[in-house]
């Protein structure tokens, strides 16, 4: 009996240095080059919310679809708060086609700060930009839907090559899990590539299919837990896992899509 157990635990620990090696030799491949993906948080005034909501639908989404027009962009994603909180009111998540076109970005930072023209400057300034790597990703559905919701988790770790092994022998079991049972649409995982202080190293995004499956969150992460802790492999970052990493706070989030013109846009800040 003991020999089975022996041999077992042997493959899963060989299985679990061979997916680190596939993720890192991953991860060297998705930073061969600079990070391609830009992360940009905007705060504003409680009064001027529902404002810039609707400049974001409008006057930014017309921005972003251009630059997707002109082969800049790969894809966007905007987000916002749909309550006040600590952390920030909008996150505008950007995959562009290519590192050398992240210059396009840059340059028109110089007279848009965050992407904001005078009018959206006028109603929320930007908080905080990320150059990231998306390291991990997946979704069950790649339509997007009104109704999802989104879940954003930054964490903190100690050690990289320690935090991608533990990602994928931990984290990853359960996500396939919960996209399985139709809770989850989509996640992404982001590496801040220039991870030097606060406010995080690593930026979990989920993608829940409704508010009903959001609700359900705590019941859906039990009930595939409890499937994987015959599992040694991950058993044992299940154990260690709070001295891998530190949870920040969360916020969550519902997606914007484009608006026709017409839409005015007001701001109360005086």
């Amino acid at each position: 009996m003991s020999t089975r157990i022996s041999l077992k635990l042997a493959v899963s620990i060989c299985l679990a240095m061979l997916l680190a090696l596939f993720a890192g030799r991953s991860a060297l491949m998705a930073q061969d080059s600079g990070p391609r993906q830009i992360l940009i948080t905007y705060r504003c005034e409680p009064a001027d919310r529902a404002a810039f909501r609707t400049y974001l639908e409008t006057d930014e989404m017309a921005l972003l679809e251009r630059l997707k027009k002109e082969g800049v962009l790969e894809r966007y994603r905007v987000l916002f708060n749909p309550v006040v909180s600590e952390t920030y009111d909008a996150l505008l998540v950007m995959e562009f086609h290519d590192y050398a076109a992240t210059d396009h970005w840059l340059n028109l930072e110089r007279t848009r700060p965050g992407g904001l023209d005078k009018a959206g400057l006028l109603l929320a300034k930007p908080q905080q930009t990320y150059f990231a790597d998306l390291q991990w990703s997946e979704a069950s559905d790649a339509q997007p839907s009104s109704m999802s919701i989104f879940y954003i988790i930054p964490y903190d770790y100690k050690s990289l090559d320690q935090y991608k092994t533990y990602i994928d022998g931990y984290l990853v079991p359960q996500v396939k899990g919960w996209l399985k049972t139709g809770t989850l649409r989509s996640y992404s995982i982001y590496l801040n590539r220039y991870n030097v202080g606060p406010p995080w190293d690593s930026l979990f995004i989920y993608e829940y299919r409704n508010a009903d499956s959001l609700g359900r969150r705590a019941e859906t992460i039990s009930e595939v837990r409890n499937t994987l802790r015959s599992d040694p492999t991950w058993k044992h970052w299940s154990d260690i896992k709070e001295t891998i990493r530190t949870e920040e706070e969360n916020t969550i989030m519902v997606q914007l899509f484009p608006k026709p013109p017409g839409h005015e846009v007001h701001s109360h800040t005086k």
